[in-house]
């Protein structure tokens, strides 16, 4: 039995979040403003650019997605389907055309030092959309000895919904 209980603390241990804690978006920008840390926003250039960002992140992505496309065969016939019933597909419908693959940026951890470096800082705060990305980020982060925040709630629900900020879109 004590062999199990130990079984389990350790599995749950292996989940918990190493990174430091998590800031509201008014706790971040005070950060930011003082030149205590700097803003890293882990979302996708194309997210950055098209969706907006606050003010002051810096983007480095945590992750890039890469889409190759399915057969020229498989493209033909969507694109016929949707001239035969005068519908064009929806996003979930047109993802299917597509071999999505997540991979990690290789230089992440890096250029987060070296923006520290540039910025005189010795802590960072990540954000992304929602929070998952920039949780995982800060973990990443975390476990190399940096001191790293997560922005709760993320860019769309902390950040712009504390009307904090932001353009760029």
């Amino acid at each position: 039995m004590k062999l199990l209980l130990t079984i389990i603390t350790l599995f749950s241990l292996s989940f918990a979040d190493s990174y430091e804690a998590d800031l509201s978006a008014e706790e971040a920008y005070e950060m930011q403003k003082e030149g205590k840390t700097i803003i890293v926003d882990v979302r996708t250039s194309l997210e950055y650019i098209y969706v907006g960002h606050g003010e002051g992140f810096i983007n480095i992505p945590a992750y890039y997605w890469s889409y190759d496309p399915k057969s020229i065969e498989t493209r033909v016939k969507s694109a016929a389907y949707e001239i035969k019933n005068s519908k064009v597909k929806d996003h979930k419908s047109a993802m299917k055309l597509y071999n999505a693959k997540e991979l990690q940026n290789k230089n992440f951890v890096s250029e987060v030092m070296q923006a520290m470096k540039m910025q005189g800082v010795d802590s960072v705060v990540l954000v992304c959309r929602s929070g998952p990305r920039s949780k995982a980020a800060a973990n990443m982060l975390a476990s190399e000895g940096i001191v790293a925040y997560n922005l709760e709630d993320g860019f769309i629900n902390g950040w712009v919904e504390d009307e904090m900020p932001w353009g760029g879109q």
